[in-house]
This record gives C-alpha cells, sequence and structure tokens, in this order.
C-alpha cells in the first residue's frame, strides 16, 4: 500500500477522567459522513463505555482484556490487520487508551510492526490535561508521559480554576512539552478540525523524548497503588439509597477516586441512570429507557488510589432496594 493511502490514526490519550470519552463522542458526531473505526481500552475489566459512546455507524471495538499498552498489543495488531482486509476502507481510526496508558508504546506498533506501519499512519497524538486535577496526578507517572508524547494538548475543564491557576498550568506544561500545539476547552467543545487531519505527529519530537523507541521494546510498568474494581448486580437499587451513597463518595472518599462511572438499575425509574465522577465532580443523568427484551442490571466502576474493596463492595450492597 502507498503512502498516499495509508490510513491516518488519531490516538487519544489523557489521565484518567480528563474528559476523553466526552471528546470522541463530539468527533465523532462531527466525522458522521466518514467511515471510522474506534478502539476504545478501558483500565480494568469492564466495558462502561460502550454506554457512553454515541451510536453512530462507526465500528466501535472495546479491548478490555488489559492495557492497549501492554499484554494486548498483539490484539491491537490482529485488530487493525482484519480491518486492511475489509472491502470498504476506512477514512481514519481513533484508539482512546486507558488512563493509565503509556502512549510510547502504541507509537510503537504503528512505526515498528511492518505491516502495520505500511498501512496506517499516525495522524495526532492528543492528550486531554485535566486542568481541575492534573496537579493532584502528576505525581504518578503516566500523566507525564502522556503530556510529554504529545502533540496536542487539550487543557479541558478549564471552566473551573481561576486566570492565576490557568497561567501556572501554561508554565507548567511549557516546561513537560514545549512542542504541543494547546487549546483551552470546557466539556472537550473544541473545533474537530484542530485536532483531526492536522498531521500534527512529528516522529523527529518523539525520538527526542524517547531515543530507544525505535530500538527497544517497551515494557510499561502500572502503578501498583491504582485499582480498579468493578461491581454488578441484577437486582435493582434503591433511588433514595444510591443518593446517599454517592453523597458519601463524593464529600469522604473523593480525593481518592480518580474515577468512578457506571450505569445503574433504579426501581423508581423505568430509564437507565448514567453517572460519572473524577474526584469530588460527580453528575447523573437519565438515560436510555431500558429495552423490553434487555437485561436489566447495574455495573459500575471505580479506579483510584488505596480504594478499600470491601468498603465499596458494603456501600454497593446498602443500595439494593
Amino acid at each position: 500500500m502507498s503512502q498516499e493511502t495509508t490510513i491516518p490514526v488519531t490516538i487519544l490519550t489523557g489521565f484518567l477522567g480528563a474528559g476523553k470519552t466526552t471528546l470522541l463522542n463530539k468527533l465523532l458526531d462531527d466525522m458522521r459522513e466518514q467511515k471510522v473505526a474506534v478502539i476504545i481500552n478501558e483500565f480494568g475489566d469492564t466495558s462502561i463505555d460502550s454506554h457512553l459512546v454515541v451510536s453512530t455507524k462507526e465500528e466501535i471495538i472495546e479491548i478490555n482484556s488489559g492495557c492497549i499498552c501492554c499484554n494486548v498489543r498483539g490484539d491491537l495488531i490482529d485488530l487493525l490487520s482484519s480491518w486492511m482486509q475489509q472491502k470498504e476502507p476506512l477514512d481514519r481510526v481513533i484508539i482512546e487508551t486507558t488512563g493509565m496508558a503509556n502512549p510510547a508504546p502504541v507509537i510503537q506498533t504503528f512505526l515498528m510492526d511492518e505491516q502495520t506501519a505500511t498501512s496506517f499512519e499516525i495522524d495526532s497524538i492528543i492528550t486531554m490535561v485535566d486542568a481541575k486535577h492534573i496537579w493532584q496526578h502528576l505525581e504518578e507517572e503516566e500523566p507525564e508521559q502522556q503530556i510529554a508524547f504529545a502533540d496536542i494538548l487539550l487543557l479541558n475543564k478549564i471552566d473551573l480554576i481561576t486566570e492565576e491557576e490557568q497561567k501556572e498550568l501554561d508554565k507548567q506544561l511549557l516546561r513537560m512539552n514545549p512542542n504541543a500545539k494547546r487549546y483551552y476547552t470546557a466539556y472537550a467543545n473544541v473545533d474537530t478540525e484542530d485536532l483531526i487531519g492536522t498531521k500534527s505527529f512529528d516522529l523527529d519530537n518523539v525520538l527526542n523524548i524517547d531515543p530507544n523507541l525505535l530500538t527497544e521494546a517497551h515494557h510499561h510498568h502500572h502503578n501498583h497503588h491504582v485499582t480498579s474494581f468493578v461491581f454488578r448486580e441484577d437486582r435493582p437499587l434503591d433511588l433514595d439509597k444510591v443518593n446517599k451513597w454517592f453523597a458519601y463518595l463524593v464529600h469522604i472518599k473523593g480525593e481518592s477516586l480518580y474515577r468512578y462511572k457506571g450505569v445503574l438499575f433504579i426501581k423508581q425509574l423505568d430509564r437507565k441512570v448514567v453517572f460519572q465522577g473524577v474526584h469530588m465532580l460527580f453528575a447523573g443523568t437519565e438515560g436510555e429507557v431500558w429495552a423490553k427484551d434487555e437485561k436489566r442490571q447495574s455495573e459500575v466502576v471505580f479506579i483510584g488510589k488505596q480504594l478499600d474493596y470491601q468498603e465499596l463492595e458494603k456501600g454497593f450492597r446498602y443500595c439494593l432496594a
């Protein structure tokens, strides 16, 4: 396949709760006329994002058996290879990595695997930065790597910080990555043309960050203090109990909760309740009506630092109607 017909790839990364899925929804909505394949990689054994991504004609594949930058890189290569066999060519691939991903091995896959490198080319690496909470996470290894490898930095939730805080954040990001274009947004509201089709990926910049990118295998080790727990329940939950439990989680446990999200089966409602939270920011909304033949089930995931499984399980069970 010639260089002119390579399929552009957008890698969307950023730490837990930065707003990647919100941005992905906007991009897909703006590209409805294109044939876009989407790969979503979750942290932990869960597929909550399938409920959060808009319904489109695009092919959306989830890889939940492990981190895309670690033990499922082979799955990624096989998936890309299968797409190349399709009669109708793709216009674009978008990869939304888990918030705990190091982008380097994903980049390496598109540069060093011969078949993949021949058929696909990286268009841009977009890193979303949670302007409200990034200072709490910079002690982690992953956010530093995600920011360093980006050619586009999207500072999200800018409405939640002051001008002085924004200036300090600008200085910090400039030290960490002086080459990336920076955009400022709330609710991931940014022009798609600024992110897609920019051909802003620069291999020289990447090699300046990691000179061994093309010569060594990358082994990414996650922070073992960050854990992920998933709870599922077929019995309905009580709305009042759910409200009380989440009020407790937000105010008492919010600092240690990096990300929490899910779909709830509430006894008093005919619709699904979809919720998302980052630290002490929480939002829940009514979703679609449960279909007649659909299994009604609550499924929630918590990702955070030094979480107590038994305490979370006890709280979840308390919510049963």
